[in-house]
Order: structure tokens, then C-alpha cells, then sequence
């Protein structure tokens, strides 16, 4: 049985692999202190929390507020989804030694994770005042700065770092994508390349930086970079899908299931964050729309919430839903739905095959700001057809193809990001071929993109 030794603990212990095992536990009756945190550390790395949380628990029985013992069992707590006690543990850990650097940042990551961005900057100012050169705070910091849409205060925050050290990736990424969202694309451009540079195994910035080469006018270069990353990764789902958006070469009628997955469950844990950086509608203008079909929510309606990601629109559904469901590709991106707790079931899968397996189902089906990764639409409204109950109603939205209302392109088209944009006139002809008649169909501003509106259309179909 492993006991802890009483001793005046370190607090200033830093974060190194043991040299212990837990099998050398069985050897000794008895341990030091920094030996059982050391061990426990080491467990909870490997992921044998179980292990990890009992070492800690017999730590904090022989010193009750031992900083370590309890910012590392915070930590824990969070790993396994008990968001509250990781809190009030870590707190305990910063009552116990107020200037804990690393517990004050993980603290701030933990409270950004949770939409707790005040709190986050908070925590992330103070691990700052006790180490001015804390390159994973600042990080941190700019990124809160950015989501509350303080960008002018985030940049300086990332130029400070990067002044520190400029071979911390995730500083150029963050502070690329800060200025391409403020839509000054040929900076975001070098801020990009430096962070590919620098790990060039990271995806986000390949995509970014491709997509950023296209917004500044300069499409061969992004087209040669494209090819060079398949080159390196033949197959690699982001590389081909884009590189198909940048040349107009053998574009798919739809973005493939493994672009879809990668994309969005590399964005799992990030994707609300971003979405309220750029004042991202969708959800709500879905909603709107079913509140001009059921003036009140009356609780009574079995919806399907389409391509239901993170699960933005479940809170705003469920009201009026007697059965709500979800359906995404992304494994990351239904983890975080259910955490709102608002689905009675959530299921990954293709959105079309999904559909097609379901007959007279729903009374709604829900789909924001999902059919923008479909160009072909005509399987996708079949399956919905099939799918809703007689008198069911098809509400969603799309990005507008402003060029072909031009008369400049077809129904739709791929633009440099990967997604597809419709016109009206597409989709009332595609609703006709499957059995729809538009309802209403509003433009309305999807979110906001480099800093300029992305015009949109909000779509309610009902059977003919």
C-alpha cells in the first residue's frame, strides 16, 4: 500500500518526468511527497487518471492544501469533464500560493475553454504580472483579446511575444489569423508561412496560409503550394479539397466526408470561439425563421438539427422540440454538442445518408450554415423530402452566389475558402425538382469575413 511521508512540500516544483514508475510504488512502503506528485504527474500523463487521482488524493490527506497536489488534481478534474471541481480546486491551489504562475494560466484556459473569456483575461494578466515573459499567456491572452473583439488590444499582445521569441508557432498563427480577420491578407500571409515554417506538421496553418495567398490576388502561388502539400501527403483531404477550390480543377459537387472531418474536428475545441469572433448569425436567423411558423415554442415538434456541430442551435431548438437530434460528420465537434445537454440523441454520420434512412420523421429539419460544404444540392433535398413528415418544413441557410445573380456563374460555385455559395434561382429550381415550394426566402448576413460581410440566404421550404 503506498503512504505519503509528511514533509514540508516544494511548491516550486517543476513539471518533469519521474524517474519512478508505478510499479516502483510496490517497492517502498513509503514515499516523499514530491515522489507521490512526481508519480502522479507521470500517470496522468500516460492517462491512468484513476491511479494519478488516488496518489493525489492521499497527498492532500497529509497536506491539505498542498499547491501542487491541488493544481494538478484540477487539471485532472478537467480531463474527466467535472468542469466545477476543477475550478474550485485550482482556486484552492492559488489560496494556497497566490503566485502559482502555471496554475493562474491553466485557470485562464480552463475559463476560456467555458466562454468564461473576462475571467480568462484575468487569469492570463495575472500569470503575466508574475512572468512578463510567459510566451503560453500571452498566446493566450491575445487570443482572449481577439475573441471579445478587442483586436487592437490583442495585437500588440502577439508582437510583444513574438519580440520575447519568434519560434513560438502558435504566436504567428494566432496573430495571422487576427489580421486576416481584419483583412489585412498579404501580413496574414507571412505570419502563416513563419508558423508552417516553424512546425510544418501543423495543418491549420497549410490551409491558412493557401487561403490567404488566394485573398491577396495571388492564386498561383497558393495553387503550387497546395500541389507541394500533396506532394509531401498525397491524399491529404484539406490539401486536395482546396487546391480544387484555388485552380477550378476537378471540383467535387461536394466537400468529401474526410475534408469534413478533418476540418471540423481540428476545429472542435476552438470552432465557438471563432464563430463569435466573427459574428456569426446563422443560428439565430434559423430560428427566426421557425418563430414566423410557431409563434410559440410549444414543445411539441420531433426536429432534426442537420450538421448540428457544437450544437450552437440546440439551446435556440429546443423549446419548440418534443424529440431534438443531431447529426454530424465530426466526432470533436458532437462531443461539445453534447455537453449543452440539450439532444436526445446525436449520431455521426453523413448528413445525406443519415436523412435517407429516415422516413416521415421530423416535423422540421434545421441546417445551418451546413450546405455551404455541398455545391450539388439535389440529393441532399431528396433526402429531406423523404425524411419529414407530411407538412414538415426544410429550413436553412446558405451563402449567396452574388455572382451568378450577376449572371457572371452557374447555380453555385466553390469560392477560395472551400465552401459553396447558391443563388436563388438555383435553389427554387432545385426545390421544384424535389418536391419543395419556397416559403420564404430572405437575404441576411451570415457572419463577418476579413472584415466585410458574408451575404447570405435564409431559406424555409415546405412540401409542394
Amino acid at each position: 500500500m503506498l503512504t505519503v511521508q509528511r514533509q514540508r512540500p516544494d511548491i516550486a516544483m517543476s513539471d518533469t518526468n519521474s524517474s519512478r514508475n508505478e510499479n516502483d510504488a510496490g517497492n517502498d512502503d513509503r514515499i516523499s511527497i514530491d515522489q507521490a506528485i512526481r508519480l502522479a504527474m507521470e500517470l496522468q500523463k500516460q492517462s491512468k487518471l484513476d491511479q494519478a487521482e488516488g496518489i493525489y488524493g492521499k497527498v492532500l490527506a497529509v497536506v491539505p492544501e498542498h499547491p501542487d497536489a491541488l493544481h494538478f488534481l484540477g487539471i485532472l478534474h478537467y480531463q474527466r469533464g467535472r468542469t466545477v471541481e476543477a475550478i474550485q480546486t485550482i482556486i484552492r491551489a492559488l489560496d494556497a500560493s497566490p503566485d502559482y504562475v502555471d496554475a493562474h494560466n491553466n485557470l485562464g484556459n480552463i475559463y476560456m475553454e467555458q466562454g468564461r473569456l473576462e475571467e480568462a483575461e484575468a487569469c492570463y494578466r495575472r500569470t503575466l504580472a508574475l512572468a512578463p515573459g510567459h510566451l503560453g499567456a500571452c498566446n493566450n491572452l491575445g487570443t482572449v483579446l481577439r475573441a471579445l473583439g478587442r483586436l487592437d488590444e490583442a495585437e500588440p499582445v502577439f508582437r510583444h511575444a513574438l519580440a520575447i521569441s519568434s519560434d513560438f508557432f502558435p504566436l504567428h498563427y494566432n496573430l495571422g489569423n487576427l489580421l486576416y480577420q481584419q483583412g489585412r491578407g498579404a501580413e496574414a500571409v507571412d505570419q502563416f508561412f513563419q508558423a508552417m515554417v516553424l512546425d510544418p506538421d501543423q495543418a491549420g496553418s497549410k490551409v491558412m496560409l493557401g487561403i490567404a495567398l488566394m485573398t491577396v490576388g495571388r492564386q498561383e502561388e497558393a495553387v503550387i503550394h497546395f500541389r507541394q502539400w500533396l506532394k509531401e501527403d498525397p491524399g491529404n483531404p484539406e490539401a486536395s479539397h482546396l487546391l480544387a477550390a484555388c485552380s477550378g480543377e476537378a471540383v467535387p459537387g461536394r466537400a468529401s466526408d474526410e475534408y469534413v472531418k478533418c476540418l471540423f474536428d481540428r476545429f472542435a475545441d476552438s470552432f465557438e470561439e471563432s464563430l463569435h469572433q466573427l459574428a456569426y448569425q446563422a443560428p439565430e436567423l434559423v430560428v427566426d425563421a421557425l418563430a414566423k411558423i410557431c409563434v410559440r415554442p410549444a414543445g411539441d415538434l420531433d426536429i432534426l438539427d442537420a450538421g448540428c456541430g457544437t450544437g450552437l442551435c440546440g439551446p435556440l431548438l429546443k423549446p419548440y422540440a418534443r424529440r431534438l437530434d443531431g447529426v454530424d460528420l465530426s466526432a470533436g465537434m458532437l462531443k461539445r454538442a453534447a455537453e449543452n445537454g440539450c439532444y436526445d440523441r446525436l449520431e455521426e454520420a453523413e448528413l445525406t445518408a443519415f436523412i435517407n434512412d429516415r422516413k416521415d420523421v421530423y416535423d422540421v429539419i434545421a441546417c445551418a450554415d451546413t450546405l455551404c460544404y455541398f455545391g450539388d444540392l439535389q440529393d441532399v433535398f431528396t433526402g429531406v423530402a423523404g425524411a419529414l413528415k407530411p407538412g414538415g418544413t426544410f429550413i436553412f441557410t446558405v451563402e449567396r452566389n452574388d455572382e451568378a445573380e450577376e449572371g457572371k456563374a452557374g447555380g453555385y460555385l466553390i469560392n477560395p475558402q472551400g465552401r459553396y455559395a447558391h443563388s436563388e434561382t438555383y435553389l427554387r429550381q432545385v426545390a421544384w425538382l424535389t418536391g419543395f415550394e419556397p416559403r420564404v426566402v430572405s437575404n441576411a448576413v451570415l457572419r463577418q469575413e476579413m472584415g466585410r460581410p458574408v451575404n447570405g440566404l435564409v431559406v424555409t421550404l415546405a412540401p409542394a
